[in-house]
Parts: C-alpha cells; structure tokens; sequence
C-alpha cells in the first residue's frame, strides 16, 4: 500500500538535521575564527605585561613584527582557499572540514610554547602554517551549506551559519582579554579556543554528513524535503558532479564583480578585526580588559544587527513582492556604504570624544553584518553546484585584502597615537568600500549561470507551492 507525499514531504520536521549541521557550521566558524582573532588582543597583553598579567613572561616586538604577526594567517589561507573549494565542491566538506579543525585546535594549544621556543620568528612560521589549515574553512562552509539548505531556507539558514563569524570575533577579543587579565594569564587565550576545537571535532564526526543522504539520522521526510528543494533549484537530478567549467566561472563578468566587491568589503572587516584594540590602546590608553571589552562591542552589536538582517529579509521575501537582485543589493548597499561613512566620521571625531568614536565604530561594525545575505549568499546564487569553489576563490582574494591591510597600516601607522595616520586609513578603506559596492550594484547578478552545469527548470508555478507529488511506502516514515 502506497501514498502520496504530498503533505508529507512537504512539512518536513520544523527542526531537523539540516538545522544541526548549520549549528555545526555555525560553531565552525566560531571556535576558528576565535583561534585567528585571539592573537589582536593577546599580542597587546604579550607585549605589556603590566597591562594584564605580570605573573606572565613579556616579549618585545616592534610595530612591524606586530603587523607581520597579525597578518601571518592570511599570508596562509591565501593559498588553500581554491584548493578547499575545488576538494569540498567534488568530494564533500565533511572529512576536509575534520581535519581543518583538528589541525588548527592543536597549533592554538601550541602557539605560547611556539612563542617560547622561537620568538616572534617561529610564531610566525606556526601561525602562518595555521592561517593555510584555516583558510579551507571558509568554502566548507558554503559548499556544505549548498548540500543541505534548501533556496527558500537559503537566506535565513545561510545568515544564521555566517553570525558563527561574528561570535567568534567577539569571543577571540572579549575572552582573549578577560583571560589575559585573569590568573590563568594570556596563554589561556589561545588554550581555550583550542581545547573546545577537539571536542566540536569529536561530536562532528558522530553526527555530520556530508549530504541528506549519507546523513544516519534524518528522516525519510526531511530527506526528501531537501533532495526535492535542491533538484528544483539546480535542475540536478543526482549523477557525478559536471566537470569544473574553469575558463567560465574565470571570465564570468558577474562573478569577477563579486570577487571584487567581496575584497573591498574584507579591507574594511579585517582592517576592523585587527586594528580595533591597537587603535583603542593607542589612543586611549586603556587596560587590556577595559580595551578587550571595547573591542567586542562593535562585533556584539554586530551580532545582534545580523539577526536583525536575517528576520527584515525572511519577511521580506516572504510577504512583500520583492525580487532578489533588489534585495541583495539593497542590503550589501547598507553593508559598504554605512560602514564608508562611518569610518570617514571616525577619521575627524575628536580624540578626546570616546563616546563619538565607540560610535563610529560600532556603526561601521554593526552595517558590515548585513554582507552575509547581501553578497556572501551570492555564490550559491550564481553556482549551487560550484558555491564552495567560488567562494574560495573571492575568499582568496579576501585573505589577501587580510595580507596587504596590516602590512599597509603597519608602514602607515608607526605611532598608535597620532590620529592623523589613523585618519588616512580610514578614508582609504573608505574609498575601497564605496568604489566596490557601486561596482555590485550596476552589474552583479542573482540567477544561476549557464557554467553551473545545468539550468533550472522553468517557474511555472509559485515559489511557495509544493514539490511535485511522489509515491512513497508508509512504512518508511518512521521518525523514532
């Protein structure tokens, strides 16, 4: 005996294990991007002992040595971001995103026993070394996110997994100075991140998967749910994955704008992330737990503003007749040119005005969320089936935006005092944001391209009518 699944397909359980490996995604991006982000406020505590913990050894590096160390990462993910998205995008991101994890867990435990040892030399070398592990994380991400979430789902679950950043920013700079001030001292920044790293690995291995299918846990209901929603979208009905069409997604004009607006976008985030405390220090003068909380404040509010994108959009999309070019371009909009403003704002604040600059700032962190669903999304738009490959690809292009900042600032900023080196900073990454997103919105687009493999079916019906029918056995629906 037989029925159709027409109902029950389509309400697929409210909460199931698509929701889990975003949560997995999501805690991801967190303890990875707190691994990175440790070292903006740690190496102000390793450096002046007495603005933590004196208990702690010191360690003298000039402003260049900083920057160095600062960008060492990036110098890394530059060159495993294509690598982690052709790897992802062919053979799943489950297994590549293991080992990422564990590998950069292990060096965050090592990283004050690596400083010991060899000075800001090797600890250059090791976080460089980590910087290549992490930066195949990034398109994990989105090619995992690509198997699981279904369009509609898209902008909500999508949004949801990109906050995992935000949390870690907050926690590498509110945590890295709360445990620097604390007895267990500025080792315990790195310690912390690191250990927690094992434990998501271990809970990863039992429940992840790399797709519906091969996922031990999910329901008959769920499963079909997704597998429908994705053939819908893609016009993929299973198979090999197409072979990469590398000279289309190369010369694709609205992909070439995408990258480039995705670059502009990380001067300013990255500039923002390891820049905030030295600014903070420098300007103001502040302990390292009054400085660390300061830092996190921007990317808390940050936080909060990106939930605030994902539920504007969600009903958008759902009750007002909005299309999707105008949505993303809308809010990417907000996301490059608030955060332009703002910083030009910053750049002739008094320096004797905390309040005003705290401003600032958290206005330009807090736009910058609103990325996520209005160009980080975009990549699935253009590419279901290669969204992890392009991402790597603009993300190289990020890291090294992450590469050339600090470097830049470095030569710029020799005196962490002087407002007038800071303010040509900041007019500069100004101008980037601002060239970037105007670039976006005259010729980026959201369609799938031709180069993905297969073209979507025709719309013949709603986006909120149901899947077509498909016999399915009773017996199969066991959800306990």
């Amino acid at each position: 005996m037989a029925i159709t699944s027409f109902n029950l397909v389509t309400k697929a359980p409210r909460w199931g294990i698509r929701h889990l490996q975003v949560l997995f995604l999501f805690t991801a991006g967190t303890l990875i991007v707190a691994q990175r982000m440790n070292m903006s406020v740690a190496i102000v505590a390793l450096t002046n002992a007495n603005s933590s913990n004196p208990s702690y050894p010191e360690y003298y590096l000039t402003e260049k040595e900083k920057s160095y160390t600062l960008s060492s990462p990036f110098w890394g993910s530059c060159l495993t971001q294509l690598m982690s998205g052709y790897l992802s995008s062919r053979f799943g991101a489950k297994l590549l995103l293991l080992v990422i994890m564990v590998v950069t867990s292990l060096i965050s435990i090592a990283t004050p026993m690596v400083l010991a040892w060899g000075g800001w030399q090797l600890l250059f070398g090791v976080r460089f070394v980590q910087g290549l592990v992490m930066g195949g994380m990034w398109p994990c991400l989105y090619t995992h996110l690509a198997k699981w979430c279904p369009k509609r789902e898209a902008n909500r679950l999508g949004g949801v997994m990109a906050t995992g950043l935000d949390v870690g920013t907050i926690l590498g700079f509110a945590m890295s100075g709360i445990l620097a001030a604390s007895p267990l001292g500025w080792p315990s920044s790195f310690y912390i991140p690191g250990y927690f790293g094992i434990v998501w690995s271990l809970f990863w291995i039992r429940y992840g998967a790399n797709t519906p299918s091969e996922s031990k846990f999910i329901s008959l209901a769920e499963r079909k749910h997704i597998e429908l929603a994705l053939e819908k979208a893609q016009g993929n009905k299973g198979g090999d994955s197409p072979p990469v069409p590398w000279l289309q997604i190369l010369t694709s004009p609205p992909f070439i704008v995408l990258a480039l607006c995705k670059m502009s976008q990380a001067c300013s985030f990255y500039t923002l992330m390891q820049q905030i405390p030295r600014y903070i220090h420098g300007i103001f003068r502040y302990s390292i737990a009054v400085n660390a909380l300061f830092s996190a404040l921007p990317f808390v509010v940050m936080l909060m503003s990106s939930y605030g994108f994902i539920f504007l959009t969600e009903y958008l999309t759902r009750n007002k007749e909005i299309s999707l070019p105008i949505l993303r371009k809308t809010i990417n909009s907000f996301a490059s040119w608030i955060p332009a403003v703002a910083l030009v704002t910053l750049s002739y604040v008094s320096e004797k005005n905390v309040v005003g600059s705290m401003c600032c700032m958290v206005a330009a962190v807090a736009a910058i969320s609103g990325q996520a669903i209005g160009s980080s999304l975009n990549h699935v738009d253009l590419s279901p089936n290669f969204a992890g490959l392009l991402f790597g690809i603009s993300n190289t292009l990020m890291s090294a935006a992450g590469v050339v900042s600090p470097i830049v600032i470095g030569l710029t900023v020799t005196n962490e005092s002087d407002r007038s080196q800071w303010r040509v900073v900041f007019l500069g990454i100004s101008v980037i944001l601002f060239v970037g997103n105007l670039m976006y919105v005259i010729f980026g687009q959201m369609t799938v391209q031709a180069w993905n493999g297969s073209k979507p079916p025709a719309e013949t019906t709603p986006q909120t009518e149901s899947p077509p029918e498909e016999e399915v056995p009773v017996e199969k629906f066991n959800y306990f």
